[in-house]
């Protein structure tokens, strides 16, 4: 008797079951999907912005030109167009808008330095060196340049030239002067063109007299004020409209 053999059938291949590889898929690509749209969410606060540069404009300022949210999400900021909307403002001269690992977006700015405020009919001019208007206020909150007062301008907006000849002769007393001592003059009155007087933040005033020989003028007003920084006696008033400056000391 032969000995018996046991047959095997061969093995079946296992098969996935239906429809899973697809759902699994489905299911990585809407969480992906969900992510990403999460990330890019106003919701979604990461990074942040860095300004620098400004003296003059605000960073809150900065942040309104540029359109940037209070809730920053970098990866909804575009840098070029940041430069471009920044760059339209008369005030800012040159940009550069970075992007800086892990999470940072940093603005670089140089700005065109205002020199003078003058009032207008509908608020507040900022003069630049040119005597050019570089922004238009209602009211100002920090006075950081002298205000030219005993003149008020009409129908004055952003980027036109100012033409009086009265300002730009004070415009260009104050370009000429550095930024120490500009910083030490708060008004500079126009009664006339032949009685223009800067005042300083410490009640001091300077009488310029005419608007003959201001770059002279402007260069005697550094060189004295520089020399009297230390002189603690107080000083009442500069006077420039003779060959030899007068200067009076408080009693």
């Amino acid at each position: 008797m032969m000995p018996s053999e046991e047959f095997q059938y061969p093995p079946k291949n296992k098969l996935p079951l239906p429809g899973f590889g697809f759902v699994g898929l489905l299911l990585i690509l809407i969480t992906l999907i969900a992510g990403f749209l999460f990330i890019k969410s106003s919701y979604f606060h990461v990074g942040s912005v860095i300004v620098e540069g400004n003296k003059y404009v605000s960073v809150e300022e900065v942040y309104r030109i540029a359109n940037i949210p209070e809730s920053v999400n970098i990866f909804n900021l575009n840098t070029g167009n940041i430069k471009t909307r920044l760059l339209h403002d008369l005030r800012i001269a040159e940009t550069d808008v970075s992007r800086q690992f892990p999470g940072t977006i940093l603005i670089t700015i140089k700005e065109r330095k205002p020199v003078a405020y003058i009032a207008s009919n509908y608020g507040f001019l900022e003069l630049d060196r040119q005597g050019v208007v570089l922004a238009v206020y209602k009211n100002i909150k920090q006075v950081n340049v002298p205000m030219i007062t005993g003149i008020r301008l009409e129908n004055q907006y952003i980027g036109d030239k100012i033409e009086n000849i009265g300002i730009k002769k004070i415009v260009e007393y104050l370009s000429m002067l550095d930024e120490v001592t500009l910083n030490k003059f708060s008004e500079v009155n126009l009664k006339n063109s032949e009685q223009i007087i800067a005042y300083t933040v410490d009640s001091m005033y300077i009488r310029l007299g005419s608007s003959e020989q201001i770059t002279n003028k402007a260069t005697l007003t550094n060189e004295i004020l520089h020399e009297l920084s230390d002189k603690k006696r107080p000083i009442e008033y500069i006077d420039l409209n003779f060959s030899s400056p007068v200067i009076k000391f408080k009693q």
